[in-house]
């Protein structure tokens, strides 16, 4: 099994997470999908990462697909509950997840590709709304849920939001998250002791 993928991309990273909490072994092939002679299209047409070739050499592309096939597969050390309402909550949440990081993405390729007044405010305010609206509401959600996660165990939801976080302070330390979200902040640090994030920093 081969992961094409960046490291410094926070959905390349989730999987990553994913496979060492899953200790599934695999080969990850760096790509930089803005080199002008980048192969990543032999792998995904979208030309996006991280891609999962697999072992008969089928290719799967899109975090959140990938993620699900890997659970799928290997359901030893789930990362996705049994019971279908709580599943539905955190795959909800591993969505809002990347849906911050997404948001992060896009006002940063914003302010990489345009400059003075051709980068759009308007495009970036409205990223950085997302950001915060998601953040107050995993905020809030772990305001009112006891216990050491977003959910009663480790799941796709903690990984995909804990990578969406340490992507913030790597990209966009200005967004000063951590002191607008306490909660946020604390829940960060348990998680971020977890070897599958140590090992997994952004380069």
């Amino acid at each position: 099994m081969k992961l094409v993928g960046s490291l410094t991309s926070p959905f390349v990273r989730k999987i990553r997470v994913q496979l060492q909490e899953k200790e599934i072994p695999y080969e990850f092939v760096l790509e930089n999908v803005w080199d002008e002679n980048t192969r990543i299209a032999d792998h995904n047409p979208l030309g996006k990462v991280p891609c999962l070739i697999l072992d008969g050499g089928q290719t799967v592309f899109d975090s959140l697909v990938i993620s699900g096939t890997l659970e799928y597969m290997m359901p030893t050390v789930p990362l996705l509950p049994t019971n279908p309402n709580m599943r539905a909550l955190v795959r909800t949440m591993e969505s809002l997840g990347q849906g911050i990081s997404q948001a992060a993405v896009d006002i940063i390729l914003e302010k990489k590709f345009h400059e003075g007044d051709k980068v759009s405010q308007a495009l970036i305010d409205r990223q950085t709304q997302k950001i915060h609206n998601g953040l107050a509401w995993v905020s809030h959600r772990i305001k009112t849920t006891p216990g050491f996660y977003l959910t009663e165990q480790f799941s796709l939801a903690d990984i995909t939001v804990g990578c969406a976080l340490f992507y913030l302070d790597f990209r966009m330390p200005e967004l000063k998250w951590r002191e607008l979200y306490p909660e946020l902040n604390e829940y960060s640090e348990r998680i971020a002791c977890r070897p599958s994030f140590e090992d997994t920093k952004p380069q």
